[in-house]
């Protein structure tokens, strides 16, 4: 994305990380809604220090946001003071900013009336930087909606600041032209961008009418760059380019989402959405092709938050379309004659047999069982903190392999999480059995099982304790947190 656009970002302050920046950001958040709860509500004092300890919080965030951030966000969120570690994975939720727009409109207006089972609509989320487009076809209207996922959601890095950057490009390139000082070309290409997006990019609508921005004091004229009273004129063409390249993007991305299914509902939302071109696109593109194009009549950010506590309420989207599978890696019984063209060196376990290192991806349904088992040399090896690598693979086939003969990565996998659970009650009661050799051996059998919640997915594990099924906590840890 920096490339793409030449984006030119500030480093962090010495001794400041990232991670500091949003759990601050979270924690004034927290700060000041207490104060105002406490003092607006009837006994709000009383009532934040009973309820606030069982407060849920939900986080909207762009489609193509996953793990790796929910995990960095929710530790931002504890660290602000919202819940603890233990209580975090329950307490802290997170939905998609156009779901959470989704429920915002079937509240707020009449398409819940029109929504009936099999009927199909896709949202798009125009926001700052991302642009999110899901598809989704109801399953139950009544008596509680219910709404699945036909593909997997898209999202692309074309959002309301890109038209910005087009902007600042132009400014500055035509301005350094006119031969005029670095320091008045830093300072007029700064003035021009701020009136600009406070006014110009918000109005656009028709490339037909010439616009202008304020980038000097009045006494400021320039008759070869169009600049009079300090004002520099700017043709609908020219500020129609500023918008091209995203408007582009964003339609392509919706594009690919609806081709091949009968779309009758469009909704488009976010605040890139209330561009009167960006919707004025939308509607020429997508309604001669039989799609309404249907607006919010609130404010972004009020739709997604608002939208957020609805879904919350209802969760009414019972079924996804995940972009990845996910599995972990296994050991296969080693066949010469094949696994030697592979490369691939065997090793003798403890149960005597040959085996080599492999991997399985399982696709992710609702909830999604495969069992495994682990092998030792000893009856009572070390189970109270068992970890388990989950991999997420992001082709369509079914691949063989999840590692190579170096046990690197294949192309299209990647360490997603790791899931815990505390198998010390296990200690002395797991299987015993004597290997092809002679020698004794121990297995612990479990199920990993998989599951999306919300819109996150939730790894567990699930054995046999004394003939009673066990479940162990939800506990995913991303191994790639954002510092």
């Amino acid at each position: 994305m920096q490339a793409t656009h030449d984006l030119k970002l500030d480093a962090l302050p010495p001794g400041v990380t990232l991670s500091q920046i949003y759990s601050d950001f979270l924690g004034y958040l927290l700060k000041h809604t207490k104060i105002f709860f406490e003092d607006r509500v009837l006994d709000g004092k009383q009532i934040w220090a009973r309820y606030s300890p069982t407060m849920e919080v939900v986080i909207a965030h762009p489609n193509g946001w996953g793990i790796r951030e929910q995990t960095f966000l929710r530790s931002a969120a504890v660290a602000a003071g919202f819940s603890n570690t233990e209580q975090a994975l329950g307490k802290i939720r997170f939905l998609t900013e156009a779901e959470a727009s989704v429920h915002f409109c079937i509240h707020n207006t009449n398409l819940g009336n029109v929504l009936k089972p099999g009927i199909n609509f896709a949202v798009c989320d125009a926001g700052g930087s991302t642009v999110d487009t899901t598809l989704y076809s109801v399953k139950s209207a009544r008596p509680v909606l219910m709404l699945e996922e036909k593909r997997a959601s898209a999202c692309v890095q074309a959002g309301a600041i890109f038209v910005d950057f087009e902007a600042e490009k132009y400014l500055r390139r035509t301005l350094a032209n006119a031969e005029l000082s670095s320091e008045d070309v830093e300072e007029y290409t700064k003035a021009g961008i701020k009136d600009f997006e406070a006014f110009t990019k918000r109005e656009f609508k028709d490339e037909t009418v010439e616009k202008s921005v304020a980038i000097a004091q009045t006494r400021f004229n320039n008759t070869a760059i169009r600049v009079r009273r300090g004002r520099m004129a700017l043709s609908g063409s020219t500020v129609k380019g500023f918008f091209d390249t995203c408007t582009k993007e964003i339609t392509a991305s919706v594009d690919k989402q609806i081709t091949g299914i009968n779309v009758p509902y469009i909704l488009l939302v976010g605040g890139f959405g209330d561009s009167p071109y960006i919707r004025s696109e939308f509607k020429k593109r997508y309604e001669p092709r039989g799609s309404q194009v249907t607006l919010t009549n609130d404010s972004a950010s009020k739709a997604v938050a608002d939208g957020a506590v609805i879904w919350s309420t209802l969760s009414s989207v019972y079924s996804r379309a995940p972009r990845y599978s996910f599995g972990t890696d296994a050991s296969r019984t080693y066949l010469p004659f094949i696994h030697d063209r592979q490369g691939r060196a065997p090793y003798t376990c403890v149960t005597g047999e040959e085996m080599v290192s492999g991997g399985v991806a399982l696709d992710a349904e609702v909830v999604c069982r495969e069992s495994y088992r682990h092998l030792y040399a000893s009856p009572n090896p070390s189970l109270e903190l068992y970890t388990l690598d989950l991999l997420a693979y992001s082709g369509d086939d079914k691949p063989e392999w999840a590692l190579d003969a170096d046990d690197e990565i294949l192309p299209g996998f990647q360490r997603s999480c790791t899931v815990r659970a505390n198998l010390k009650n296990l200690q002395g009661a797991l299987k015993s059995s004597i290997g092809i050799n002679g020698n004794r051996y121990w297995t612990l059998n479990y199920d990993v099982c998989i599951r999306f919640g919300g819109t996150e997915l939730e790894g567990y594990m699930e054995w046999e304790e004394k003939g009673v099924k066990r479940t162990g906590p939800v506990s995913i840890i991303s191994q790639d947190i954002v510092t």
